[in-house]
């Protein structure tokens, strides 16, 4: 036994050295596999460290100035701001949209392309930036393009309903109604009202040339929303034009019974219809029972008067309208002017005109209507200049 320890020994050098051997060739290795992993790495703490930067100045105060309508200041710093951070995507975006409303659509689009043309733009920038070339492409007319753009838009955000709403448009406009009803069919239930607009459109503009199918879908649009009021017009619209007068009066009196404050959108409608059905007398019966809904609408009382008018019925008109004359509304003191004289009364109608030289020449505050004095060119009330001045 006492002479094999020494072979042991011995034994246990040689795997020392056979293991120090074996680190020293693996040094190199080591070193190349670090390389490797800091090169994979930099990417993402650069974007990290990027993200922490504290937001630059120019931008922000770009940002402030648009918001104050000073687009001109916001220009200039949002320019500054892209040359200061060329990845500040949202700074190149509104920069262009500035160009748009500036009426320079084709400096817009270039803008907006050439940010389309980066890569590894992550997915929401992505996304501004597709909507940002719509509203360029648009403006320019140019609907082919805006299209594809739209369709992806709307396959990464299914929520995004004014992009459905111009693709369905698009879609409309250029007749291809398989992809209109597809897209339709895909269109998230989480807002009936707005989902229920777009069943409408797409109906009515579906009905004229096959009325069967559009009545379909502005039946499914008031199944969505029962109170939808893009549905009750357009729907008694393909009634009237198919002949079914009565059955579009009654779907645009069912409008004014959960809506009487838009009887404006189907005042019209209504007379053509009343008209058409040989029951135009009941006109005015109806709008007076409105009246009584919405006693303030002066647009609806000087429409009654404008009917008893035409029916010679002077003396009415002027009653209904004395009512509203305290307003001092220009249309409804002109149109009292107007049946005065026809009536022969001209110390009355002289009165209204006179009414309407004051109003017409009276010092009032733009911003809040406040009456001011004539010598006053400054407002108390919300503390703002007269246009005039400033």
């Amino acid at each position: 036994m006492r002479y094999l320890l020494p072979a042991r020994a011995s034994k246990r050098k040689k795997l020392l050295r056979l293991k120090k051997r074996s680190l020293s060739n693996m040094y190199p290795l080591l070193i190349v596999i670090l390389a490797l992993l800091i090169v994979a790495i930099y990417p993402v703490i650069r974007d990290f460290i990027r993200q922490r930067k504290i937001t630059l100045p120019s931008y922000v105060e770009g940002l402030q100035l648009l918001l104050d309508g000073k687009v001109e200041d916001a220009k200039i710093k949002l320019k500054i701001a892209v040359e200061e951070d060329t990845n500040n995507i949202d700074a190149y975006i509104r920069l262009g949209q500035i160009f748009l409303v500036q009426n320079d659509p084709n400096r817009a689009l270039r803008i907006h392309e050439s940010l389309a043309l980066r890569r590894n733009l992550k997915p929401q920038d992505e996304l501004k930036i597709y909507r940002a070339l719509v509203d360029d492409y648009l403006t320019l007319g140019r609907h082919v393009k805006a299209i594809p753009l739209l369709e992806e838009i709307v396959r990464q955000d299914r929520s995004d309903y004014h992009s459905h709403e111009r693709l369905l448009n698009l879609y409309i406009d250029t007749g291809d109604w398989d992809k209109a009803e597809k897209l339709l069919r895909n269109l998230p239930r989480t807002d009936p009202e707005r989902t229920a607009r777009l069943y409408a459109r797409f109906g009515f503009c579906r009905g004229k040339e096959n009325p069967k199918a559009g009545m379909g879908y502005l039946h499914e649009a008031l199944k969505l929303s029962p109170k939808s009021i893009p549905a009750h017009i357009y729907l008694g619209d393909l009634l009237l034009a198919q002949g079914d007068t009565n059955s579009a009066i009654n779907i645009w009196n069912k409008l004014l019974d959960f809506a009487p404050e838009k009887n404006h959108l189907v005042r019209e409608r209504l007379e053509r219809a009343y008209y058409e059905s040989g029951r135009y007398e009941e006109i005015i019966a109806l709008y007076r029972k409105l009246l009584h809904r919405v006693p303030h609408d002066t647009s609806l009382a000087l429409n009654i008067a404008k009917i008893y008018a035409k029916k010679e019925a002077i003396e009415n008109a002027i009653d209904i309208l004395e009512n509203y004359s305290k307003k001092g509304e220009t249309q409804i003191l002109a149109a009292l002017a107007a049946f005065y004289l026809r009536k022969g009364n001209t110390e009355q109608a002289q009165k209204y005109l006179e009414q309407i030289i004051n109003i017409s020449s009276t010092n009032s505050c733009t911003k809040c209507g406040r009456i001011l004095e004539d010598h006053e060119i400054y407002c108390t009330h919300c503390q703002s200049w007269l246009k005039t001045i400033s």
